[in-house]
C-alpha cells in the first residue's frame, strides 16, 4: 500500500517542497506515467533514499501532490475572485473570464491537471478529507462569485443553479481538454464559446458570450 510520511524538520519539509515543484515542472512537457522517480530527485536535487524515506512509491507523491497544489491554489482563486476586480461586470463578462481563465489552464498545464483529476476520480483513491474540502471550497468561491449578479440569474434557483452548473462545465472541460473524448468535432475556440453559452443559457441570461 502506497503510504507518505510527512516531514517534521525545516530542511525535510524544504526537499519534500523541491519535490513537487519538480514534479510539476517534468509535468509541463510530460505525464505523469512517463516520469520516473530517478527524474524528479534529479530535477529536485535530492537523493533517492529521500525520496523513499517520504513516500513507498511513485504513486504514494501523487495524492499528496494534490493536496499541496490544492493549498497553492487558494491564494490565487482568492485573488482571481476579489469582488473589488468585478464591480460593473456582469454575468456575461464573469462567466466569459471563468471559462477562459479555465481552458488555459487545462492547455498549458495538460499532463499536471490531467493526472491530477485522473488521480482524484480514480476507483483506488481513497481522497482526504483535505481534498474533499479544498473542492468543496473553490466550488463555494466561484459560485459566490457568480451569485453576486443574482439580478440578472433567471433560474428560479439561483443558489442551486450556480453550483450545478459550474460543475458540469468543469466536467465537460476536463473530458474534452484533458482526455480527449470528443463526440462531436469543434475546435477548442468553438468548445469555448459553446460552454459559455450553455452555462449562461442554464442560467438563464440569454445574452450571448463573447466569441
Amino acid at each position: 500500500m502506497s503510504s507518505y510520511q510527512p516531514p517534521r524538520q525545516a530542511r525535510a519539509r524544504a526537499t519534500v517542497e523541491r519535490i513537487f515543484e519538480a514534479t510539476v515542472r517534468l509535468l509541463a512537457d510530460r505525464p505523469f506515467e512517463a516520469i520516473s522517480v530517478a527524474d524528479i530527485v534529479s530535477e529536485a536535487h535530492t537523493s533517492v533514499g529521500a525520496f523513499y524515506k517520504r513516500f513507498s512509491s511513485k504513486d504514494a507523491l501523487l495524492p499528496v501532490l494534490l493536496d499541496w497544489i490544492h493549498r497553492q491554489q487558494f491564494e490565487a482563486i482568492e485573488s482571481f475572485v476579489e469582488e473589488s476586480k468585478w464591480r460593473g461586470i456582469g454575468l456575461c463578462g464573469r462567466v466569459d473570464a471563468f471559462v477562459d481563465s479555465l481552458v488555459q489552464s487545462y492547455q498549458q498545464h495538460h499532463h499536471l491537471m490531467r493526472a491530477l483529476v485522473a488521480r482524484q476520480y480514480s476507483a483506488d483513491n481513497a481522497q482526504s478529507s483535505e481534498q474533499i474540502e479544498s473542492g468543496e471550497r473553490t466550488l463555494r468561491y466561484y459560485a459566490d462569485w457568480l451569485l453576486a449578479c443574482r439580478d440578472e440569474i433567471r433560474h428560479p434557483r439561483p443558489e442551486i443553479a450556480v453550483p450545478i452548473g459550474l460543475t458540469g462545465l468543469v466536467t465537460q472541460a476536463q473530458t474534452r481538454l484533458l482526455f480527449d473524448a470528443r463526440s462531436i468535432e469543434l475546435s477548442d475556440a468553438d468548445f469555448t464559446h459553446e460552454l459559455k453559452r450553455a452555462l449562461l443559457a442554464y442560467l438563464g441570461d440569454d445574452t450571448d458570450a463573447t466569441h
